[in-house]
């Protein structure tokens, strides 16, 4: 069936209309040709250079497919195995652990399941350093969980896996991809900060840009490059994802085995509730929501850099793809949104069939049982029964009334004006909330769109002992990062918690800490970047906080 492109093209314009401050490449593949593409903006606004099918975008965590593709290769080749611990092709690689010593296989790498830490911006930030020094400064971090218990999604576990390559093949991790993936597929692909990219390609490349359209340099490196500084092309990216739907096929040559993709996209989890919950598989997302039509489900990756966000999605039984890039920050909702409006279209016009739309039915009895406080990624959330003896949410002085389902999921309606809502929380007012027992943790879990996650566990009061009281204040960097890359940190106490704000990158992080000891304190809640040690010191009469490997002085 031939596709209407003016059909995609107006609803490519319609979601994006202004919304554009950089650049927007989008495309729809099958397993051997672009079936549409459409391109916007500008990737060099001073010389009015617009994005084109050969313009160079950063594609950050989508690298870490790449760096799977790696892994299976020395796989076939019987040079690894998904269940070797690391520590055979890095035994000099260790972490701190409150809950004894247990394996870190590469299996668990790939699913983000091994409790290591997410980031450490000091090595990410500063040029001066190389994958040895990221073991080493590992050295001091803390494990945040058992293996398999908890998703925690950890860049510098793919930073280990791009080691694990270079000691397994005895090359180095861009050589390595160079010669047994990008070479035979004819990807363009380059490891490198914008500025040190060839002076044959600058004429293509998507320059980055902040939320309001300015020129930007993006701060973001990477050691070992499995994720950040990675620059290809809309279409390089799509022959990997070609590879992929063609079960190991490039053309009539065969790469890779169709067993070896077949295990790529398994998601191997224990329990029910886990394989409703769980993310990612081998490295690559799981995705059961991405259309309003009935499909198989979507595989894929997502990668974003201060500046630059892709995203990559396929239908293997469909054999459809899409990947879109983009190169201006604030661009994660938009290209979100034009995913789904470009897919539902393409859909619609290949005769599939629209899912039903049945809504939750709302009850009123027994709204008592979900009356429970939680850490969470928003900071703690507590629902609660109002004067009227109705379901409320709420977060610090934020109320938010609630709807109950038969099926115990919670929906919340944000109070208005909205100006009143901090902008994190405003996602709950398209979401639905439901507690669960995970792993023997009391969760709560979110549906955005029909993908489910765990938000946060629990709530614990938190322990604070008198010489974190004493070190509240602001905290100055202490060494390392420059003032663009880090600001320095906040310790507060509000309403009974212990708060720390990092100033980083652009960013402003939060994190609610639980005191273990007068030098050591955990993140609360349950995922990304929680449970990681933060440590407090005195070092020449000052106080000084060490959080995600950057330190800062009072």
């Amino acid at each position: 069936m031939a596709i209407d492109s003016r059909k995609l093209d107006a609803v490519f314009t319609e979601t994006i209309r202004k919304a554009n401050k950089g650049a927007i490449s989008a495309i729809i593949f099958n397993e051997d040709s672009i079936l549409y593409e459409a391109y916007d903006g500008w990737i060099d606004k001073k010389n009015r250079r617009k994005p084109a099918d050969d313009s160079l975008y950063m594609i950050g965590s989508n690298t870490k497919v790449m760096t799977t593709l790696g892994l299976m290769r020395l796989w076939e080749d019987g040079k690894l195995d998904p269940q070797d611990d690391i520590r055979r092709y890095i035994p000099e690689f260790s972490v701190k652990s409150r809950m004894g010593d247990y394996p870190f296989t590469i299996e668990d790498f790939l699913m983000h399941r091994t409790g290591l830490v997410c980031d450490m911006y000091r090595y990410m930030t500063d040029g001066q350093y190389t994958y040895r020094d990221i073991v080493d400064g590992l050295h001091e971090s803390w494990r945040t969980s058992l293996p398999t218990q908890m998703f925690s999604y950890s860049n510098l576990g793919y930073t280990l896996l791009g080691i694990v390559i270079e000691r397994a093949s005895g090359m180095a991790y861009a050589d390595f991809l160079q010669k047994y993936l990008f070479e035979p597929l004819g990807m363009e692909v380059y490891f490198a900060s914008e500025q040190d990219l060839p002076e044959n390609v600058r004429d293509r490349i998507a320059q980055s840009h902040d939320s309001k359209g300015i020129r930007q340099m993006d701060p973001l490196g990477c050691c070992i490059p499995a994720g950040a500084h990675t620059y290809t092309t809309i279409t390089g990216l799509m022959k990997m994802a070609q590879l992929i739907l063609n079960r190991g096929k490039a053309g009539k040559k065969r790469l890779y085995r169709k067993s070896t993709i077949d295990w790529m996209e398994q998601l191997p989890v224990r329990d029910e509730l886990d394989a409703e919950l769980a993310v990612i598989g081998h490295c690559l997302f799981h995705h059961k929501d991405l259309s309003d039509y009935k499909t198989g489900p979507f595989h894929g990756h997502g990668g974003a850099t201060c500046y630059h966000f892709s995203l990559y999605d396929y239908l293997p039984k469909e054999k459809t793809g899409i990947i879109i890039f983009s190169s201006f920050d604030g661009a994660h909702p938009l290209i979100t949104k034009l995913e789904r409006a470009l897919l539902n279209e393409y859909l619609r016009q290949s005769g599939f069939e629209k899912k039903d739309t049945q809504k939750r039915k709302a009850v009123k009895a027994g709204i008592a049982g979900y009356v429970g406080r939680y850490d969470t990624v928003f900071g703690p959330l507590a629902f609660a029964l109002s004067d009227q003896g109705k379901l409320v949410l709420r977060s610090g002085e934020v109320i938010m009334k609630t709807e109950t389902f038969e099926d115990g999921w919670i929906s919340c309606i944000l109070p208005r004006p909205l100006k009143t809502v901090p902008e994190g929380l405003r996602v709950l007012g398209n979401v639905y909330l439901k507690q669960a027992v995970y792993f023997g943790h009391p969760v709560l879990i979110m549906d955005n769109n029909g993908t489910k996650t765990v938000i946060g566990c629990r709530y614990t009061e938190p322990c604070i002992t008198e010489n974190w009281l004493n070190a509240l204040g602001t905290y100055k960097p202490h060494e390392g990062l420059k003032k663009e890359f880090f600001d320095g940190m906040d310790l507060q106490l509000k309403d009974g918690e212990l708060i720390l704000t990092l100033k980083i990158i652009g960013e402003k992080l939060k994190y609610y800490l639980h005191v273990l000891s007068d030098e050591e304190a955990i993140v609360k809640g349950y995922g990304r970047n929680c449970r990681q040690t933060v440590t407090l010191r005195k070092e020449k009469g000052h106080y000084v906080l060490e959080c995600d490997g950057v330190k800062a002085r009072r």
